[in-house]
């Protein structure tokens, strides 16, 4: 019995795997696509039972955390043995580098989630929060992926690499804030410079406070 068990446990991970390899693509081109539409439709999943939920589409924390899954394969795949090299000693192994870079790029949901909240003067809690942290995942994760690629690139030594990395940086968090813009102007019912401002503020904000929350770590080993 503890056999078939195991082997219908084992059945369902092969199949959440190959699932994976059609709708991650899906996932990635509907948010390129429909960044806006992506973000809508994150909330309105949330109201279906848990069973039901992105039946069509990966979830978005899943979205994130395998967006710089590939990120760091490709770092590892260009760097190597020195991918790691010059960082703290904790972030040398593999698991704890991933976790750590989803740990990081997940702050900015949150905080532009928090900041919705805030502008709508909703109470926080987990239920309150849950729907536009998810959002704010769907976009995200592009910018997790680009960020990660164009710093694999330039240790590359392709022509022009430095230049085509920077460009591809410049062209993400142009299309990351961007979507922000529109996504505060659309749930706040606030002006374009409005939005935008918030948007650029709370972006530079979260990287400030990662900054100071990393800064003990890497100062101390």
């Amino acid at each position: 019995m503890d056999f078939m068990k195991l082997l219908k446990s084992l059945e369902e991970l092969l199949y959440e795997v190959m699932v994976m390899l059609v709708f991650y693509p899906k996932t990635l081109w509907l948010t390129f696509r429909y960044p806006q539409r992506m973000m809508d439709y994150a909330d309105t999943e949330l109201g279906d039972v848990q069973s039901e939920q992105y039946n069509d589409t990966l979830s978005p924390p899943l979205f994130l955390m395998i967006c710089l899954a590939i990120s760091h394969m490709i770092e590892i795949t260009t760097l190597g043995n020195n991918a790691t090299a010059a960082l703290p000693s904790f972030l040398k192994t593999t698991e704890n580098l991933l976790a750590f870079r989803v740990l990081v790029f997940s702050v900015f949901p949150l905080m532009m989630a928090l900041r919705l909240l805030y502008g709508l003067k909703e109470p926080l809690n987990r239920e309150t929060l849950r729907a536009p942290f998810y959002a704010q995942c769907f976009v995200t994760a592009p910018l997790a992926m680009a960020f990660g690629i164009s710093q694999s690139l330039r240790h590359t030594t392709i022509p022009y690499v430095d230049q085509a990395a920077t460009a591809l940086t410049v062209v993400a968090l142009a299309w990351y804030i961007r979507q922000q813009a529109h996504w505060f102007k659309a749930k706040l019912n606030v002006s374009t410079l409005r939005s935008w401002t918030m948007s650029v503020v709370i972006f530079v904000l979260t990287i400030i406070l990662l900054i100071l929350a990393a800064a003990p770590l890497i100062l101390s080993t």
